[in-house]
């Protein structure tokens, strides 16, 4: 199970910067012991992972999918992911993570089990849980989830006498923080002639 749960967070980690505000998610579909397909939540506003996966098998009937969040089961920009698991018949459904977003948080799972689906929760759970810290933070919270960056010479400096400003990080470090960008919603930039309150 562990196996086939890491190419489902493989996956999910290729929509990193381009789900937000939704969360990143990836799936895997498999059928005596095979993987027959794949797919992960590529865009904000398109299908998600599960939808991905499942969409363009003719037969899925009997087969387990493997998915790093709890199935949605409501309608939103995509229809419920859980309704194509329940019409293309997936026997067993393997879930990394319950989603703590009150539109899901257990419904997904619920509406599954009713149709017959046998669940089994927690596979990789905390691998599967800081995939999305970000999008959790502001689900459970209201609240951005914020980090800092900042950068000075040992001697206290940003920039030199004169104004001009160099990059005194290396190169790993400012591609570092362009990857971060990608996760955030916001970017806060504070310069010599922002004002403290």
């Amino acid at each position: 199970m562990e196996e086939y749960m890491r190419l489902a967070i493989e996956l999910a980690k290729k929509g990193i910067g381009y789900t937000n505000p939704n969360p990143i998610v990836g799936a895997v579909v498999v059928k005596d012991n095979k993987i027959i397909s794949q797919g992960y939540h590529e865009k904000y506003g398109s299908y998600h992972a599960e939808r991905n996966a499942l969409l363009n098998l003719e037969n899925a009937e009997g087969a387990d999918l493997y998915v790093t969040l709890e199935p949605c089961s409501h309608f939103g920009k995509t229809p419920p992911c859980t309704d194509i698991i329940i019409e293309k018949k997936i026997k067993r459904v393997i879930i990394g993570a319950k989603d703590p977003n009150p539109l899901v948080a257990g419904k997904g799972i619920e509406k599954l089990k009713q149709a017959g689906i046998e669940i089994i929760y927690g596979v990789l759970e905390k691998e599967c849980l800081a995939l999305n810290e970000i999008f959790f933070h502001y689900i459970k919270t209201g609240k951005p989830f914020a980090a800092i960056k900042y950068a000075m010479t040992l001697d206290g400096k940003i920039a030199c006498y004169t104004g001009d400003s160099k990059w005194i990080t290396e190169e790993n470090t400012r591609n570092h923080v362009q990857n971060l960008r990608k996760e955030y919603s916001s970017i806060l930039v504070r310069n010599k002639y922002s004002k403290t309150r």
